[in-house]
């Protein structure tokens, strides 16, 4: 079984004459929808246990209450407008950490450190948007707009690397392996022990396996170093009625398993050990 450590499950309606995602953000379950037992029944017949939702509260939170323990949630939040006081009341609602994406400064800036603070006071998980951003979400006209342009260079790895030094007790989460800064990633997660990685999203699974193989296993030795930072990661959308669009990430997974040679231990706290210790839930 496979515990999601990236998920989502918003929606935000199609303006016809633009043919662009618009706000609200809402959940994209509703109780109008039915029942939730058949979806999760059927995600865990494909291998789902449980996922990780990664959207804004407005939308964790009903999914929560929806989904019980098929969904954990760590919510993401505007960084420029938050506060400490806001992360605190997140969490103690009942979120499992906080997702920080889009910055208008570097992931790293002590700008941003009360809010990593206030994560770690409250033993929550945070997790971290790195590399490339879509146009189509965050950018001024989005349906999650921020006041300016993102600048990718501002969610690198390195910056990472910056909030591990200063929040070495902070469980840290560091999403979509940096792409496309993958190596600069696999130094962090091996020189951060607080610091865990995914595939998620569509890059990862369009780069040759022997590319992965090079960095992962150099001569043929697995790095078990790196290897057992990895967590299992899809970036689908797991709450939408009818949808069930991850099979693509469950193969790509099980391709890098075989590809390296893995153990079936090994596979198992990628698959969903290392995402269920960040949670506290082992």
């Amino acid at each position: 079984m496979k515990f999601d450590s990236h998920a989502h499950g918003m929606h935000a309606p199609l303006d016809p004459l633009t043919e662009k995602r618009v706000p609200p953000v809402v959940p994209a379950w509703t109780t109008v929808d039915g029942p939730v037992e058949p979806h999760i029944e059927r995600n865990r017949a494909m291998g789902i246990e449980g996922v990780l939702l990664l959207d804004p509260p407005e939308v964790t939170f009903p999914l929560k209450e929806l989904f019980g323990d098929f969904v954990y949630h760590c919510p993401m939040v505007r960084m420029h407008e938050s506060s400490r006081e806001e992360i605190l009341a997140i969490i103690e609602r009942g979120a499992n950490g906080i997702k920080f994406i889009a910055p208008m400064r570097p992931l790293g800036d002590e700008e941003y450190f009360p809010l990593y603070e206030a994560v770690r006071d409250a033993g929550g998980l945070a997790v971290f948007h790195t590399g490339y951003q879509n146009r189509n979400s965050f950018d001024p006209g989005g349906f999650l707009a921020r006041p300016k342009y993102l600048r990718i260079t501002d969610s690198r790895p390195a910056e990472i690397d910056r909030i591990s030094r200063a929040f070495p007790d902070l469980k840290i989460l560091m999403a979509h392996m940096g792409n496309p800064w993958w190596e600069e990633a696999f130094c962090v997660i091996t020189q951060s022990p607080n610091v865990f990685t995914d595939f998620s999203g569509g890059s990862a699974v369009r780069v040759d396996m022997d590319c992965w193989k090079h960095l992962f296993a150099p001569n043929g030795k697995p790095s078990v170093k790196a290897l057992e930072k990895l967590c299992y990661g899809s970036d689908a959308s797991m709450c939408h009625p009818g949808v069930f669009e991850h099979q693509f990430m469950m193969d790509f997974y099980e391709d890098f398993y075989s590809a390296l040679g893995l153990p079936a231990e090994l596979r198992e706290k990628i698959d969903r050990g290392n995402i269920r210790s960040l949670l506290g839930l082992d």
